[in-house]
């Protein structure tokens, strides 16, 4: 019995009528991906993330830095009210406003539910949930000391002397590990993926997005200080050194986080994201605020400061996340970064085999 002849164009991939078919993505079979690797498909599922994540990030890291300033005056022996008081208030609000933008990410709130039934120590987005959840509890009994003081629970009424024996001062010394870790665990979680642009950087990641919110919380409380006039001068002096302290941190923890992540930065860099991250993170919620601090002291210069540094904070945790999802759809930036991984370990095998 004779074989069914082939035709040239079945052998080459195309369909008897001359058009190719709309299933394949090789190369020599779909013209629009010969110049992609990996026949252009991202081999990682970009995140879905969206404003709400966002803000959760850079709320979150502004309530922790606030709690930190607080401890960190309480320890100091300051006794200046207003300075306290728009610090508790400020992680109060923080901590209301960071699940609610998560829950509201996450779809449905029993998702959130389900991430407290169990700790698990190895999963950020556990451990994280139990810190907000611990953190905003805490602070929730320390606002409520603060308001018993401020009179807003009414002047010798039985809610305001329950407030009244809430130890706050020993609150706020036990619950500062949980309240960095809320600072910092926003960057654990982008570095516990597989995307290149996060997970290289997982050394730096972490420590970076701790500074800027402390950078934020403390650039927070001085806005608000100078805007309503309040706070002792003091206060404000120490502010703004401890301001100019924690951008020359975070200017550091910056530089080192692109030279560990090298090649794998490149979309900080891209047309899209390119002048935000450089104009609105590094000069404008860094370089700018520096020089601000560093000249004489002005209300207005402080203002300035303070509005410059949080608007960086909030876009250098809008171009993380948005740099992550492009280097999530860029096939070669996986390859070269799964190909320098394997690498890396099969060095490291051979370094121990020799020390053998």
């Amino acid at each position: 019995m004779p074989e069914p002849k082939t035709s040239a164009k079945a052998a080459s991939g195309e369909s008897p009528n001359g058009a190719r078919p709309e299933t394949s993505h090789h190369p020599k079979t779909d013209k629009k991906r010969e110049d992609e690797g990996y026949y252009g498909i991202p081999p990682l599922k970009a995140s879905h993330w969206a404003w709400q994540i966002y803000v959760y990030f850079f709320v979150g890291g502004i309530g922790a830095g606030a709690h930190l300033a607080s401890v960190m005056g309480q320890l100091f022996g300051w006794r200046d009210a207003a300075f306290f008081r728009v610090c508790r208030y400020t992680t109060l609000v923080a901590m209301i406003v960071s699940p609610v933008m998560l829950i509201w990410d996450l779809g449905r709130p029993e998702r959130f539910l389900n991430m407290l039934r169990i700790l698990k120590l190895r999963s950020p987005m556990s451990t994280g949930s139990w810190a907000l959840s611990v953190f905003g509890s805490l602070s929730g009994a320390i606002a409520t000391r603060q308001a018993a003081e401020d009179g807003l629970l009414g002047r010798d009424t039985v809610p305001a002397r329950l407030a009244g024996m809430i130890p706050a001062k020993l609150i706020s010394v036990a619950s500062l590990p949980v309240a960095l870790y809320v600072g910092a665990y926003t960057g654990l979680l982008l570095v516990a993926t597989s995307i290149p642009l996060w997970a290289r950087n997982w050394i730096f990641m972490g420590p970076l997005f701790l500074s800027s919110a402390v950078s934020t919380g403390l650039s927070w409380i001085s806005f608000v200080l100078h805007l309503g006039r309040w706070g002792e001068v003091r206060t404000l002096h120490a502010l703004r050194r401890a301001e100019r302290v924690v951008l020359v941190a975070e200017a550091a923890l910056l530089a080192a986080s692109l030279l560990k992540t090298g090649r794998w930065s490149k979309p900080l860099f891209s047309k899209r994201l390119g002048p935000l991250f450089v104009g609105g993170t590094i000069f404008g919620g860094i370089v700018a605020p520096f020089l601000l601090l560093l000249g004489k002291e002005s209300r207005g210069k402080s203002l300035l400061s303070g509005g410059l540094v949080l608007l960086g904070g909030y876009i250098l945790r809008y171009v993380m996340v948005r740099g992550g999802h492009d280097s999530a759809n860029d096939p070669e930036q996986y390859f070269s970064f799964a190909r320098k991984g394997r690498r890396e370990v099969r060095e490291g095998e051979s370094t121990e085999e020799e020390a053998k």
